[in-house]
């Protein structure tokens, strides 16, 4: 009942403010968030505040709580770029990117082994994925399913239409190492995972909760790992500034699978810390990373 009920406040959502300017919504979408933030989603409020307090080594909760209430904004931004990816034209994404590491990106592209990018819930990543499709690059992006179908159909159509192929969460197998052997792009979230499927690795000084799936994919294909984030902004919302880190080319297994799978995870977390500590109100981590007491 709950996803169908999501699953319409979301049609009706895109029904009413896809016909306003990017920047109205925006600016409707940060006020809905505040809502959201102190009455619709109290779980998602306190685990978020959890993860910043953290980030932020701050037992000030008013200080967190403020932090925490500009993520729910920009994710409320989020939620409005992304009602409009139907619309958007390979120009208009290619208009609002900001990057100035293509020679890294095209080292590695042109590698032949392979890319990884590992990236987390922060800025605009979906955004991200798509500039690099709207700029030529073969970008296979795998995207978390959603248990009910309707919703999934609209989420992954959308992403569709931006250019990427999408895989969905539970088809990583052949899809992914094939696209990864011809030499593709392969765009992944490492910060949401099962404590199943899920290692725990240091990450700002204790133990977290994340995904191996990067590690493990690149360490049995020979891929490079190339970390990543997308930054909004930060003096223009429309702008996207992806930063990424190909440092990990150099990273040497030493043949046991498991702790070079925890090494690497470690390196992919570490070298995101930085920008999340910066803008942490980029951060969208809805669920508790750290055990309570790290």
């Amino acid at each position: 009942m709950l996803d169908r009920t999501v699953y319409w406040l979301f049609r009706l959502t895109i029904l009413l403010a896809r016909p306003f300017p990017l920047r109205a919504g925006y600016w409707v979408a940060e006020r809905v968030a505040v809502l959201c933030y102190w009455v619709i989603f109290p779980r998602h409020r306190r685990a978020l505040n959890a993860n910043l307090a953290h980030v932020l080594q701050s037992d000030d909760a008013r200080f967190v709580d403020s932090v925490a209430r500009r993520s729910f904004g920009n994710f409320g931004k989020y939620v409005i770029d992304f009602i409009h990816y139907p619309a958007l034209t390979r120009n208009e994404i290619q208009e609002r990117l900001r990057f100035d590491q293509w020679d890294e990106l095209n080292q590695a592209a042109d590698s032949g082994r392979g890319v990884i990018i590992a990236t987390l819930h922060f800025g605009n990543w979906d955004l991200g994925a798509a500039a690099l499709a709207a700029f030529g690059y073969p970008v296979n992006a795998i995207a978390e399913t959603f248990r009910y179908q309707p919703m999934n159909e609209l989420v992954q159509g959308s992403r569709v239409k931006l250019g990427m192929r999408v895989i969905g969460g539970g088809r990583v197998g052949p899809t992914v190492f094939k696209a990864l052997r011809k030499g593709e792009m392969l765009a992944m979230l490492v910060d949401i995972v099962s404590e199943e499927d899920g290692i725990r690795v240091d990450f700002f000084g204790a133990p977290a909760l994340v995904s191996p799936a990067a590690a493990r994919i690149a360490l049995r294909t020979g891929a490079w790992v190339v970390p990543a984030v997308v930054l909004r902004g930060p003096q223009d919302d429309l702008v996207i500034h992806p930063i990424i880190d190909t440092s990990l080319r150099d990273f040497k297994p030493t043949g046991d699978e498991q702790a070079d799978v925890h090494e690497l995870t470690l390196r992919i977390m570490h070298s995101m810390e930085p920008t999340i500590r910066e803008h942490p109100h980029q951060w969208f981590i809805f669920r508790r990373l750290w055990a309570a007491g790290a």
